[in-house]
């Protein structure tokens, strides 16, 4: 147990796509939301709404407590004088931070007063340089400027920096950026750089990008391109060289994609074929005088394919740029191309951002004719919204149809795709349809039902379920205005009155934890990921003030945690429960400030008079100077007089 204390995944609990995420305030609650739905959020714990100010989109704070991405920061963050600086950096009266996965880390022995926040990497004040929390050793910071936004390059009157590292023998005086429109290319009067490696043989003073491409650079002799580590593809042909797309090249008779040779039979007559719709496309398509090509991004399938039996006279690119079609054929690229069979061109249809389209007679799935099913009435009961979802039912005016669809597990080709419709439950086709953003639930004008594809529960319908009440809580549990389902199956042990969830779900090796209350009573739930059967049962706290305690969601789902109410502190340990009952559930914190308590990370904690682990007293630690630091490489746990945890991160 112990090695798995630590064996946490740091700082990945939220992805949040910075053009949407926000603070939202609800029934007089705070939550962050960082995706689409109501499962893309979660609630701001122990706010102070009196107090509450949103600073930014990942920013907030009230009168005690400073968030970041709707965690409280574990750092002693003050918070009448904290705010905000530029790339989500901030500071207060006493430190400078710096986010990282999600949580602000303090920048250590950076002076608030003084701090230049240079771009998203670099900062420095009047004595020091930093790269991301670390001190940059010997750098000057008076000479100290950033060299572009997002790479990491960096230079003082000394030395060139990547990644806050030094590049040896880098000549400061000539170092540059090698052209505004790419950053991946620096250069001296010596030598050229992609990251902190050299380009062995490049000239440096005809060295230039290529506009209009992603990674492909040249100087006066070779053609190179940069992935990782640099190919010098060979000498350029300046009287044959052309920018087909921006990752297709043509040099000479020799043509590349991402850095790699294209197998053209006639290289020297080939030609993109266009659509209308970009000049660019994650597809794309050319021809020489004998055949057509079709070019992908899957270098597990091979990058470009002969479109076998193409004329290519009257090739052309439909609106989708999977979908091609000359006078003879329809044709589907993905991985590999598809000849659509029995296709009827005059009536042929695509449907708009989906794998699917049809013609009067037959439906088609990634241009695989699907047999039995209907063109007529046919529609995709699909999640617009959720891409990530698969595609479960299609409909046509007589049926409801499952699409059994195999995927090669290592390249994600299509292997087979076929159709069943479905006969039990009997459902409504006319009005069958998902609900707006979830995965597993689904309707007519009678029922609701629910199916998950994960875990190999088909449609079901939820018996009892009242369809004008039914409210989905999560992927696994819904309730309406009589009942709460698992799984789409009753919870008859629960009142949906005032059903809510306390936190997160937790999890030790094969189980998840999850606390609840109605509106007189908490519960431990403990379930099993795919599994209908699951234990509860009630537990003996005061109800209305029960309450996960101060939320700090990197370690919650792996370890446990802090519950509390009026009458205490408890501490969680998933570890402990092999059978679930009232005896092991929590354990309590003896002696604990409610008011002045704080959960920390990896089970920590501390009041104004002591610091816990666990449920257990640290001995002699100091409150108020008691942290927890994690930088890139290791977690030091410590007060001002001890070091009582230094632990090497496992990845």
């Amino acid at each position: 147990m112990k090695s798995k204390f630590f064996k946490v995944i740091l700082g990945v609990f939220i992805l949040a796509n910075l053009g949407m995420a926000e603070y939202v305030k609800r029934n007089n609650e705070i939550y962050y939301k960082y995706s689409e739905g109501e499962d893309g959020e979660l609630k701001v714990e122990n706010v102070d709404l009196g107090t509450f100010k949103i600073l930014n989109d990942k920013y907030a704070k009230d009168d005690k407590s400073v968030y970041f991405s709707g965690n409280k920061s574990y750092e002693d963050v003050d918070s009448k004088t904290f705010e905000v600086l530029p790339n989500y950096y901030s500071k207060d009266k006493n430190s400078v931070y710096r986010p990282i996965n999600e949580w602000i880390h303090k920048i250590n022995r950076a002076n608030p007063k003084t701090i230049k926040v240079l771009n998203e990497f670099y900062s420095k004040d009047n004595k020091n340089v930093f790269y991301n929390e670390n001190k940059i050793p010997n750098a000057d910071v008076n000479s100290f400027v950033a060299l572009d936004e997002k790479i990491g390059y960096a230079k003082d009157k000394n030395s060139v920096y990547y990644s806050g590292t030094k590049i040896e023998n880098a000549n400061v005086k000539t170092f540059k950026v090698v052209s505004t429109e790419s950053l991946y290319f620096f250069k001296d009067d010596k030598n050229v750089y992609a990251a902190e490696k050299v380009i062995k043989g490049a000239d440096p003073q005809t060295f230039k990008d290529i506009p209009g491409t992603i990674d492909y650079a040249r100087d006066k002799n070779n053609l190179y391109y940069y992935s990782e580590d640099v190919k010098n593809l060979g000498k350029i042909n300046e009287n044959n060289f052309k920018v087909l797309d921006n990752s297709l090249i043509k040099n000479g008779n020799e043509i590349y994609y991402f850095g790699e040779k294209l197998d053209i039979k006639n290289p020297e007559k080939f030609e993109v074929i266009r659509n209308d719709l970009s000049d660019s496309s994650m597809i794309i398509y050319g021809k020489d005088d004998k055949n057509v090509y079709v070019v992908t991004p899957y270098k597990e399938t091979g990058y470009l394919k002969i479109i076998k039996n193409a004329d290519k006279d009257t090739f052309e690119v439909m609106q989708n740029s999977n979908y091609s079609k000359d006078k003879n054929n329809i044709y589907y690229a993905e991985y590999n191309v598809v000849q659509l069979q029995d296709v009827d061109k005059n009536s042929f249809i695509l449907i708009e951002d989906e794998d699917f389209s049809y013609d009067k007679k037959n439906v088609y799935y990634k241009g695989r004719k699907l047999n039995d099913i209907s063109s007529n009435g046919f529609k995709v009961t699909r999640l617009v919204n959720r891409p990530d979802i698969p595609i479960n039912f299609l409909n046509d005016n007589k049926n409801t149809y499952k699409l059994i669809a195999v995927f090669d597990e290592e390249t994600g080709e299509l292997k087979s795709v076929k159709t069943a419709v479905v006969k039990n439950p009997k459902v409504d086709s006319k009005t069958f349809e998902a609900f707006d953003y979830w995965g597993n639930y689904f309707r007519d004008k009678n029922n609701v039902y629910y199916e998950n594809e994960l875990y190999k529960i088909g449609l079901k319908k939820i018996e009892d379920a009242d369809r004008n009440s039914f409210e989905i809580l999560n992927d696994e549990f819904s309730k309406d205005k009589n009942n709460v389902y698992y799984y789409g199956k009753k919870m008859k042990e629960l009142s949906s009155e005032g059903l809510e969830f306390m936190d997160s779900n937790f999890k030790n090796d094969k189980d998840s934890i999850y606390f609840l209350k109605t509106k007189d009573k908490i519960y431990a739930l403990k379930t099993r990921d795919g599994k209908e059967a699951y234990e509860i049962v009630p537990l003996n706290f005061d109800v209305n003030s029960f309450r996960y305690s101060n939320a700090d969601y990197s370690h919650s789902s792996e370890i446990g945690g802090y519950f509390q109410d009026k009458n205490g502190i408890y501490y969680f340990d998933v570890f402990r429960l092999d059978e679930l009952n009232l005896n092991n559930v929590f354990t309590k914190v003896e002696r604990a400030d409610n008011s002045s308590f704080v959960q920390l990370m990896f089970g920590y904690s501390k009041d104004k008079n002591k610091v816990y682990r666990g449920d257990q007293v640290i001995k002699g630690a100091d409150p108020e100077s008691f942290k927890i630091i994690v930088t890139n490489d290791k977690i030091i746990i410590k007060d001002k007089n001890n070091v009582y945890r230094e632990i090497k991160k496992e990845f």
